[in-house]
């Protein structure tokens, strides 16, 4: 970790989705009166969106073999050229501005019982980062995952390479393997240590778990936040719950908490501690503000990302989108939306299709 490291990981995690987080939520017009609920929302749409951009950047780059190097040329321009329409067309900068009157929110300091809950919640979740950031834990699947990060760290070659044996691997891949060249989630945390200046390894295994944990309990809070509308304590409660259960129920190799606490680094534990709330928070979204259904864009965002993630994501989010609509429709006769429903499943359906096409042996890689 050098000196740039800081400043990298500020800017990577923070800065850049920022950015990208105010063009979504300003074109949906999602919260343009609430600066905490925006601020949350845009912290996790804006790395959604540089998730959804990596998985259309990197992917066709990987089947035609080419140089890591020129994924991540495309994954900022694509980057870039979302910013500059945007400028060019709202004629506005991409940060944030909030009204005066949202000044009010410092009614928290105020509210001594939300005060003491929060400060708990910060607690425990604080505990559970500083589990991460000071301890590891490694498992099996590293041998694969990380593996393939540092190689292409190393190498710029993206899964050229077998990660238990060493050979190289230029002819099809078979697998794991070819579920990871359809969500090459390893390959975006290989791009990020690039870009931080970083070694693969000690940002997966330190850094960012701590940050994917806050960006579930982002999400977490914003659900509490439409739950229970204005009553800070029932909000800050639910997400309370939320962290304490988190504590006690990983004594599965399959529960939502054994991968959000042990290994959230890995693609598969992503989706299950960031991709499933974030559709659940949508369609909470939708079912508080019925006149607003804009926001199934952001849930086509959050498939497209969820693909990168792994292949659980890709037939997962898929599964509860497709639930989730009928239940939505039935609920509240939204008969008009429903074309809505396969536009916004469409990133699962082709990289699901391109991952069985190869897998039959259609498409020669």
């Amino acid at each position: 970790m050098s000196i740039l490291s800081i400043p990298g990981l500020i800017l990577f995690f923070l800065v850049i989705p920022g950015i990208c987080g105010f063009v979504l939520t300003d074109l949906l017009h999602i919260y343009e009166d609430n600066r905490i609920r925006r601020l949350g929302l845009n912290l996790v749409a804006g790395n959604l969106l540089m998730w959804a951009a990596f998985e259309a950047a990197a992917v066709p780059m990987i089947f035609l073999r080419q140089d890591f190097r020129y994924v991540i040329l495309l994954w900022l321009l694509i980057l870039a050229a979302i910013v500059i329409i945007f400028v060019s067309v709202r004629k506005k900068a991409p940060f944030l501005r909030f009204a005066r009157r949202n000044a009010g929110h410092v009614g928290l300091l105020r509210d001594k019982g939300a005060l003491f809950l929060l400060m708990l919640l910060f607690v425990i979740v604080g505990f559970q980062c500083a589990v991460y950031l000071f301890g590891m834990h490694l498992d099996e699947d590293d041998s694969r995952f990380i593996a393939h990060a540092v190689y292409t760290w190393k190498t710029n070659r993206m899964l050229t390479e077998n990660p238990a044996t060493g050979e190289l691997n230029l002819r099809n891949w078979g697998g794991d393997y070819l579920k990871d060249a359809v969500s090459p989630w390893m390959i975006f945390i290989a791009m990020a240590a690039r870009l931080t200046a970083m070694h693969p390894t000690v940002l997966a295994h330190s850094i960012l778990p701590v940050i994917l944990l806050i960006f579930g309990y982002v999400i977490y809070c914003l659900i509490g936040m439409e739950l229970f509308g204005e009553d800070r304590r029932k909000a800050i409660l639910f997400c309370l719950i939320v962290a304490f259960l988190q504590l006690f129920f990983a004594g599965s190799t399959d529960t939502q908490s054994e991968f959000a606490l042990l290994r959230i680094w890995q693609g598969k534990a992503v989706a299950a501690g960031v991709g499933i709330p974030m559709i659940l928070y949508c369609f909470i979204y939708l079912y508080r503000h019925t006149d607003e259904e804009r926001a199934f864009w952001l849930l086509l965002l959050t498939d497209w990302a969820s693909c990168l993630l792994s292949g659980m994501g890709i037939i997962l989010a898929a599964s509860m989108i497709g639930i989730c609509s009928i239940w939505y429709g039935f609920a509240f006769r939204k008969w008009k939306m429903i074309w809505k429903v396969p536009v916004v499943m469409l990133p699962s359906a082709f990289y699901g299709g391109l991952y069985y096409l190869c897998k039959i042996g259609r498409i020669v890689l």
